[in-house]
């Protein structure tokens, strides 16, 4: 199918990952702004967005025709996501998850660009999802290592806009009243306050004690490195707007020296050492930061690093439109 007639259609102007996606769109020349469609529900009323200088129309989800030349990007979840995801499926374009509208559904592949980007021509269906944002920076950060990987376990501190737009705006509206002396309203849907404060749960746990996100990045590191490695994870919730940092207990098969590990993840794909990785200075970068490595005094063949990156634009934008890219390219 030439490139002329394909399209690119995002469902969810009003996700917190829009922005970034579009900039990210924009500067990597993926498509010209009439192969553009952006839609979201009947109900919303949502200005035109500008796109490499044009202005696109939003138009309404509910009226729009899907077509097999498009490639469709759900940002948001719902009842409205699934409909369209079911409706997309159907008329032949291929279907992007970005928002867990397929959690748990294992007949949709998951696929991360750097690691699995050759399981697209396996796929059953015309539905691929995209690992969550925590999940796809400690794959990234595992790779140099994935062949001596025995176990690994995670403790992602990620930031507020991980729970999404209205957590963003719910903390912001907390930061301001604090300012000004006033008590902050809690968010019902968190249980606690999102300003100023770290929470070791931003979701009731489970009969487990693991809460879903956490059983969610295991199960997607699981597909993305494979079973034989033993997991576990921790996702607290730090007080920033953007940008995530995960601390990575890394045990070995083998008894590994820290630098031999050191010169594997110096020459990873889109891994930058830096000695004491954080957050806000990954923001707006577009490499995973690695640091903080030593080797662990409780075990010989387990070392410990950290990873960071910026949730938004690192680790689903420039996913998404690389998985987009291939798809426009080459399905």
């Amino acid at each position: 199918m030439s490139e002329v007639n394909r399209e690119l259609v995002l469902i969810g102007v009003d996700n917190a990952a829009f922005p970034p996606l579009l900039e990210v769109l924009e500067e990597r020349e993926t498509l010209a702004p009439n192969q553009l469609r952006l839609l979201d529900e009947e109900e919303t009323e949502v200005d035109p967005q500008v796109f490499a200088n044009r202005s696109i129309a939003v138009e309404s989800l509910e009226k729009f025709r899907f077509a097999p030349e498009q490639v469709v990007v759900l940002l948001k979840s719902g009842s409205a996501a699934q409909a369209a995801l079911a409706a997309a499926e159907a008329a032949g374009a291929w279907v992007v998850d970005a928002a867990d509208n397929t959690r748990g559904d294992e007949s949709v592949i998951l696929v991360h660009p750097l690691l699995n980007a050759a399981e697209i021509a396996k796929a059953e269906r015309r539905v691929l999802a995209l690992p969550g944002t925590g999940a796809a920076m400690v794959a990234e950060a595992l790779l140099p290592l994935q062949d001596q990987l025995q176990a690994v376990e995670v403790v992602l501190n990620q930031p507020v806009s991980a729970l999404g737009k209205s957590a963003v705006d719910a903390m912001a509206a907390q930061t301001a009243r604090m300012f000004n002396g006033q008590e902050a309203e809690i968010d019902p849907a968190v249980g606690h306050r999102l300003a100023f404060n770290h929470l070791s749960s931003a979701e009731a746990p489970l009969a487990s004690g693991h809460n879903l996100a956490e059983l969610a990045m295991i199960h997607d590191l699981r597909r993305l490195l494979g079973e034989q490695v033993a997991l576990d994870a921790t996702i607290n919730t730090a007080s920033v707007f953007h940008g995530q940092l995960a601390n990575l207990r890394v045990v070995m098969k083998e008894e590994t020296e820290a630098e031999s590990v050191r010169a594997r993840l110096r020459n990873g794909a889109r891994l930058k050492m830096t000695e004491r990785p954080s957050a806000q200075q990954a923001v707006g970068g577009d490499e995973t930061l690695v640091g903080r490595l030593r080797q662990s005094l409780l075990n010989p063949r387990q070392v410990n690093f950290c990873a960071a990156s910026d949730n938004l634009r690192r680790d689903l934008a420039m996913n998404c439109a690389q998985l987009v890219h291939l798809l426009l390219k080459n399905h």
